[in-house]
């Protein structure tokens, strides 16, 4: 079994002593020490009703309630590690170089109109630094509203990533219950490093060359069923990614050691506004790895809407149809052995009560019954059929090769005029940097590396990746990296009397349509969530560190929901202008999606307390949760699941208000689905890639990712994403078919 990477820490020091004081001063008033022995305002009175919170659960004894308690991130060891990982890997250089400004202002008496305070903002005592953060939300001035969001986000991220005692407390495993490690694929790596035993060609610089027919350029969903149909069609194929494979023996990771190997940015790639999260997968076998397994198929009033605005006759032939059908077939993707936990039992169970249209979500899971809650930190059952249980298997036994570990800078082009038609550039390979696995003392090999496509290069590196990749390598189209769709979600989450342990279980197997045409086509799918404690409880707006501290202890009996909008609006992927090798998303949620949203959070709220929910919380700023009165606990006393009940009506008209007029401005989405930023179209006027997924003013150079569909799915785009990528596939052996020694022909599907 390989080693797991230990997430590393930026070779440079991001924050100075200064910078550091100033974050635990923040970081204690955020996650505060409370005990029974608090001075004034700070816990006084408080610390019993918490207490009693922690140790409702049997197991949870005093010892560890009153440690959790008074844990504070300072006296952490590994918090000030995450932090700083988390500000390398998750902003760019601007936006670290806004942090350092005001963690420098906050450090010395120039705070004062930060803070209201003559005295520096790290010698004010605890409780007058959570009032002041606290005030930071409500302010008028955009500036302190995105401090209060800047330094909770990162401050709880940190903290749910290291705290020593939070996971005890909600008896949070490591592993799943009766995990059995599947057999997984023995996949033969190549190991671009000279030795005497395999001397490749290298040039005077001493870069690797290594050849192939086809190059793919990422393993995930659409990268791994190209390179297992052009395998199949006789090519010569191999397949890079930057990330590693991990072996069944791995998975799943630990949640620090999961974000770091299998995760984009760490986990988490933000917006300029900081008013969203997008959440991709990087590592062999990409989002096929770390996904929940739903299987959902493009509805048709999309497939309409794509092929009359775009000229794409494709998506509504029966070919996409059939498409679809075969990689669902390959995958084993149907309902048949579906198991409900009690999250997504809830879902179903209060919807029909409500006469909404539940239904089961399909799985990719072989026919077979897959209860892991923790799949999104990798599946060591090899129970989910992703990339590395199917596609990549299949073009490894059709003599597909593999390469881990390849970062590509950029795309390689020939200069030779022969190769060039109409003007147009012909793609030859890919440069890049290959960087082995960490040796057991710690060394990491790495060589220059360039890959020599003799026929073509096809890209399936995601619609984050893919825009920035073909922006770094020169091309140019109006449409590049512009139309982002992102699905944006907001979460709820209902606490209940029991001990639910929501992470047992498959994790999203029910869905409510009800709301996915509110406009036109455009609505909201309310869903089930994974419950990982740092993916699941960032979201949440903190009010106060005490309130925090309470409700994260609560999660063992939490259920957890998503209102998933097919957005109407969208942003846009650029580079960074400070550091080429990384990416700026902009992207911020618009009125009418977040009423939309909004729409589904109401929805959700009445199917939850329907089903006797204590308290429901959603992720909106401002909005305090629905705790159910205390009269229902009485003996004798059932509880009210009276829609018309005065106490839930009066909350849930407050909530209603923002599906009518939108959610607050400062609200913080999440996004696992990104889509649209090199869409395919009948011209280079509207999109980047053509019909047959051919990047207008190239030759063979193709995209086979999400980034090609033309707008969001309102699904999970795994299914539609794969479909496309096997009609394009299919095409590109006659289009390509002796295109190193004469010109090429163009795909079809």
């Amino acid at each position: 079994m390989e080693d797991v990477h230990e997430p590393t820490l930026p070779e440079a020091p991001p924050f100075n002593d200064q910078h550091w004081k100033t974050l635990c001063s923040l970081a204690d008033a955020i996650i505060p020490c409370v005990n029974d022995k608090s001075g004034p305002n700070e816990g006084e009175g408080h610390f019993q009703p918490a207490y009693s919170v922690v140790t409702r659960p049997s197991d949870v004894g005093d010892e560890l309630a009153r440690e959790y308690l008074a844990e504070k991130p300072s006296l952490i060891p590994e918090f000030k590690d995450a932090l700083a990982r988390i500000v390398f890997d998750g902003i760019n250089a601007t936006q670290r170089r806004e942090l350092f400004l005001i963690l420098s202002v906050l450090g010395n008496r120039t705070s004062t109109f930060l803070t209201g305070h003559v005295t520096p903002f790290t010698a004010l005592p605890v409780y007058t630094r959570s009032v002041i953060i606290q005030g930071w939300e409500k302010s008028r001035l955009p500036i302190l509203r995105k401090l209060h969001k800047t330094f909770t986000q990162l401050t709880i991220l940190a903290w749910i990533r290291t705290s020593p005692s939070l996971r005890r407390v909600l008896s949070f495993p490591e592993h799943v219950a009766g995990h059995n490690f599947g057999p997984g694929f023995d996949f033969n790596f190549e190991r671009p490093w000279p030795t005497s035993e395999k001397p490749e060609v290298a040039g005077v610089d001493g870069t690797i060359v290594l050849e192939t027919d086809i190059l793919v350029l990422g393993s995930g969903c659409t990268g791994a069923v190209a390179a297992a149909s052009l395998a199949a069609q006789g090519l010569e194929v191999m397949v890079a990614d930057k990330g590693y494979h991990w072996s069944p023996q791995c998975l799943p990771m630990t949640e620090d050691k999961a974000l770091h190997n299998l995760f984009e940015n760490g986990g988490l790639t933000g917006s300029e506004s900081g008013n969203i999260y997008a959440v991709s997968g990087s590592c062999f076998g990409g989002g096929g790895t770390v996904n929940w397994s739903a299987s959902l198929q493009l509805q048709e009033y999309v497939r309409r809407e794509w092929a009359s605005q775009y000229g794409l006759p494709y998506f509504t032939s029966s070919a996409f149809q059939a498409d679809m059908d075969a990689v669902c077939q390959r995958m084993g993707v149907g309902v048949a052995e579906v198991k409900q936990n009690f999250t997504n039992q809830r879902l179903l169970s209060g919807a029909r009560k409500l006469g909404m249209n539940a239904s089961v979500v399909p799985q990719n899971t072989g026919g077979a019954a897959h209860e892991c809650g923790l799949c999104t930190l990798g599946c060591g059952s090899c129970g989910k059929k992703g990339p590395t249980e199917t596609w990549l298997p299949d073009a490894a036994r059709n003599g597909a090769r593999f390469i881990e570990g390849f970062s590509c800078s950029h795309l390689l082009f020939s200069t030779a005029r022969s190769d060039c038609r109409n003007g147009n550039r012909r793609a030859i390979g890919a440069f890049g940097i290959w960087s082995g696995r960490k040796s057991k003392d710690g060394i990491t090999r790495s060589r220059r590396l360039r890959i020599v496509a003799r026929r073509a290069v096809v890209l399936a590196t995601g619609a984050l990746a893919t825009p920035h990749l073909l922006q770094r390598s020169g091309i140019r189209n109006p449409h590049l990296g512009e139309h982002l769709k992102l699905h944006p979600v907001s979460f709820l989450s209902a606490v209940y009397d029991e001990d639910i342990r929501p992470w047992e279980g498959a994790i999203l197997t029910s869905v409510v349509k009800d709301f996915e045409s509110i406009s036109s086509g455009y609505g909201v799918k309310l869903e089930a969530t994974a419950m990982v404690p740092s993916m699941f409880l960032l979201l949440f707006p903190w009010s106060s560190g005490l309130d925090w501290k309470t409700f994260c202890a609560k999660m063992r009996r939490m259920t957890g929901y998503i209102s998933l909008a097919r957005d109407t609006g969208e942003g846009k992927i650029t580079m960074d202008p400070s550091d080429s090798k990384k990416i700026r998303l902009s992207y911020d949620v618009s009125k009418k999606d977040g009423k939309h949203i909004a729409t589904g959070l109401v929805a959700l709220a009445k199917i939850q307390f329907i089903e006797g929910a204590r308290e429901i919380h959603v992720s909106v700023p401002g909005m305090h949760p629905y705790v159910r009165e205390d009269r229902y606990d009485r003996p004798g006393t059932e509880t009210s699941t009276d829609l018309n009940d005065p106490a839930f009506c009066t909350w849930l008209a407050r909530l209603e208000r923002y599906a009518t007029m939108g959610m607050p401005a400062h609200t913080t989405y999440g996004s696992a689905h990104q889509m649209g930023t090199a869409r395919m179209a009948a011209s280079p006027e509207l999109g980047v890639v053509d019909p047959h997924g051919l990047v207008w003013g190239c030759e063979a150079l193709y995209v086979v990712d999400t980034s090609v569909l033309p707008g969001a799915t309102g699904v999970n785009p795994m299914i539609t994403a794969m479909a496309t990528a096997r009609g394009i596939s299919r095409g590109i052996p006659q289009a390509v078919s002796g295109a190193s020694e004469a010109e090429p022909s163009r795909a079809k599907l």
